[in-house]
């Protein structure tokens, strides 16, 4: 199976993908290291993936994740023609209603998602600023994860993952602006909420079910966390 990932820029460096290779060895990794379109925008640039006519499954992922547990099952997950898998957002990324996914995973068919590249494509600029303009997020790059669902309820039908296999996770108090252990305590609190299970992370390892940890934010990178070296391949 193929896995789509884009590290366009200087933000993320090459040790990013050795990691993701060395963890999913048997995949075939493709990387996007550079805009397909001269108006595409950073992680706009998965909309490319979209306009692939293939008619198998591939993923589409980030890369600012750690995988842990037993990770593959996210990879593994089942889809059909017509169906759309997609990790949960429980964190809430935006304040807006009506949004439940995150854009750190996707699993679909491509050919099932050339009317998404058709529509993405007819007007670059509009849709990169059109979810930051209608204060569903903030800029100056962002958006996509939400174009992505409005898009796939169209015709599609969107499948979530389970809560329990996904967190986004933040190590420093510049990231949240506030005291990082009362962070992490309220989302402890809201995965306990969702999921039943009592932690996120103790004792220097994340909680079985946990599979995908996401580092979203443009200065939260796992792999300058202070516990990267003992966590990064359990």
């Amino acid at each position: 199976m193929k896995i789509f990932a884009v590290r366009i820029g200087t933000k993320y460096g090459p040790e990013y993908e050795t990691y993701l290779e060395k963890r999913l060895p048997e995949y075939d990794f493709h990387w996007i290291r550079e805009p397909y379109h001269k108006e595409v925008e950073l992680q706009w640039n998965k909309m490319w993936v979209m306009s692939l006519d293939i008619d198998e499954p591939v993923c589409v992922m980030d890369i600012d994740v750690l995988l842990v547990n037993d990770y593959k099952k996210i990879f593994e997950y089942p889809v059909e023609r017509g169906e759309f898998v997609v990790m949960p957002g429980w964190w809430r990324d935006t304040k807006r209603e009506g949004y439940n996914i995150n854009g750190g995973f996707f699993k679909y068919h491509p050919i099932d998602c050339n009317y998404i590249y058709e529509k993405f494509m007819s007007d670059i600029n509009y849709w990169q600023q059109y979810y930051i303009k209608n204060g569903v997020t903030k800029g100056p790059v962002n958006g996509e994860q939400y174009f992505v669902e409005d898009s796939v309820n169209e015709e599609l039908t969107l499948k979530l993952l389970p809560n329990e296999w996904f967190t986004r996770w933040v190590v420093e108090e510049k990231i949240v602006g506030k005291d990082i252990k009362k962070w992490q305590y309220q989302i402890t609190s809201k995965y306990n909420k969702l999921t039943g299970n009592d932690y996120i992370y103790l004792g220097g390892e994340f909680h079985p079910d946990i599979k995908f940890v996401h580092f979203t934010h443009s200065l939260n990178k796992p792999h300058e966390w202070k516990d990267y070296e003992s966590i990064r391949y359990k």
